[in-house]
């Protein structure tokens, strides 16, 4: 190489496919951010593929000339199996079947890689967050609905055919409202931001929430979980009654987990950590509550994710790295 060139430095790309969202990140190989891009997830698969290829391609313009992009990984809210096929994604339900990896890599110019996103984020979070030098590990992403990965003995637990860590359809009432899946009373019908908005509902057929529903001119169905988030925040006391109740049902999910897999640390990811000031104390007073043994063992961290709400695409970038590397 001549000495009057600029060497070039290598990067990679991550996306987390989520069912209101994708978000993409170019990661630099020391860790760094160098772009991110956001846009609404389409419904159906062709759309899907083609949102990514377009959020591909537009990081990669962004990104300095000295820099060359060698993979991109995906993470993708749903069953993913190990070639990655997205089996079941119940909050993109037009997306089932989708051959996420063989469909992308053809119409980019580098290697493909595709994983659950819960499991993208753990990734992330064992290499460079709060899993580092931690054995026994629980993810929980909540956001439009609930992800979740199982990290034991220093690796994340995929199952026999990739598919493991779904805690967000454990069945926590059965007579609970239907679920995006098709069941009744999953906990994430309760506990994601779908279920937060669950909750609000309820709330104003119970005759609460006046000043929200004022303020959206008697119209329940626009409700979104800013809504009860910020009025909480300015101190709405039903609002504040309304995440009291999230917030107990995000402890029952975790402390169930908890109780099957004797955690070191739960890390709670998804765009709903965002409000981690408002509601993380309340879950943690819930979790030791609810989780047998609690006073008896030692204390089961819960932190956010070091990452935010970008865990998953950078979890999604390492991911594909490491991939091309053969680890």
């Amino acid at each position: 190489m001549n000495s009057n060139e600029t060497p070039f430095a290598t990067a990679s790309i991550g996306l987390d496919i989520g069912g209101t969202k994708t978000l993409g990140v170019v990661l630099a190989h020391n860790g760094e951010i160098l772009a991110q891009e956001k846009r609404p997830t389409p419904p159906s698969s062709e759309d899907i593929v083609e949102c990514a290829v377009t959020i591909f391609e537009s990081l990669g313009d962004q990104v300095d000339s000295s820099f060359t992009v060698e993979a991109l990984g995906i993470g993708v809210a749903g069953l993913v199996d190990k070639s990655g096929r997205l089996h079941r994604a119940p909050n993109l339900a037009d997306a089932d079947g989708l051959e996420l990896q063989s469909s992308v890599e053809p119409l980019i110019d580098v290697p493909v890689y595709v994983d659950n996103d819960a499991n993208c984020a753990a990734h992330a979070e064992l290499i460079r967050g709060a899993a580092r030098n931690v054995k026994q590990a629980l993810l929980v992403t909540l956001g439009t609905g609930i992800g979740g990965a199982v990290i034991l003995d220093g690796t994340v637990v995929r199952g026999a055919e990739g598919m493991a860590g779904e805690p967000g359809h454990m069945l926590v009432d059965p007579n609970g409202p239907l679920c995006a899946c098709g069941m009744r009373g999953c906990w994430e019908s309760y506990a994601s931001g779908t279920g937060l908005v669950n909750l609000a509902i309820q709330a104003v057929s119970a005759g609460g929430l006046s000043t929200i529903v004022e303020g959206l001119q008697g119209d329940v169905e626009k409700i979104t979980g800013e809504h009860i988030t910020s009025a909480a925040r300015q101190g709405d006391e039903e609002a504040k009654r309304v995440i009291d109740v999230y917030s107990w049902w995000v402890a029952v999910g975790l402390a169930n987990c908890a109780a099957l897999v004797d955690p070191e640390i739960i890390i709670v990811g998804g765009g709903l950590i965002e409000e981690w000031e408002l509601f993380g104390p309340k879950v943690r007073t819930a979790f030791d509550q609810l989780l047998i043994g609690a006073h008896q063992r030692a204390t089961v961290r819960i932190e956010p994710a070091a990452a935010g709400e970008s865990a998953g695409a950078v979890g999604a970038a390492l991911l594909a790295v490491g991939k091309l590397s053969g680890n």
